[in-house]
Formats: C-alpha cells, sequence, structure tokens
C-alpha cells in the first residue's frame, strides 16, 4: 500500500486541498498509459466530428450516441479507478502523461481564481 493509500483525510471541500497544477501525484503503471492513450485518440476524434457540422440521420445518430456513451462509460470508469488507487478525491483534474508516466494535477478553473485573488 502507497503512503497516497494510507492516508485518508477528512474535509468539508475536496478543493481546499487540491495541489497546484503541474504537482505530479503518482505514476500510471503501462496499462493504465496505454488506456490514457486510448481515451485521448477517442476524445480527439469526438471533438474533430463535431467540428465537422455532419447531419446525421436518425439510425446513425443512434450509433454515434451509442459511442458517446461508451466512451464516457470507459473514461469515467479509468478515472474513478486511478483515484481510488490514488486516494484522492474523483473531482480533482487529474492528467496522465502517456508517453512518460506521470500523473499530475491538470489545469482547473480553481487554480485560476485563486490566481485572480492573489
Amino acid at each position: 500500500m502507497t503512503s497516497a493509500q494510507e492516508t485518508e483525510f477528512e474535509t468539508d471541500n475536496v478543493y481546499t486541498i487540491l495541489p497546484p497544477p503541474g504537482t505530479v501525484i503518482g505514476e500510471a503503471t503501462k496499462e493504465e498509459m496505454d488506456k490514457a492513450a486510448e481515451l485521448e485518440i477517442r476524445h480527439m476524434a469526438f471533438l474533430r466530428l463535431q467540428d465537422m457540422y455532419i447531419e446525421f440521420d436518425g439510425s446513425s445518430y443512434k450509433e454515434l450516441l451509442k459511442d458517446f456513451q461508451e466512451f464516457e462509460i470507459d473514461s469515467s470508469n479509468f478515472w474513478r479507478d486511478i483515484a481510488r488507487r490514488l486516494a484522492i478525491p474523483y473531482e480533482w483534474p487529474i492528467r496522465v502523461d502517456h508517453a512518460n508516466g506521470p500523473i499530475y494535477i491538470g489545469e482547473n478553473d480553481i487554480a485560476a481564481e485563486e490566481i485572480e485573488e492573489d
């Protein structure tokens, strides 16, 4: 068990304990790196498809909706497993460097708001 998994915390707001963007909070396994890359590719493909302004008929729309739903389920399951393994809140914006392995805190609106207040 890692020290992150042994640490339990109680807080009223999970964002009060959010490290700054760029903070490395763990290392991804080879399987996690591969899955992160796969999810990134699927996400980018969906974004490009949305940018094309293509009209769909009913059956195409239903098939595409099914693909979107499967992507969201896969993505949610992946990030939930990572958060559980690292014992961090699921709501934290984490990223996996799928080329090198570090898991780190991504950019987020909370950090931007704190910078503006300072």
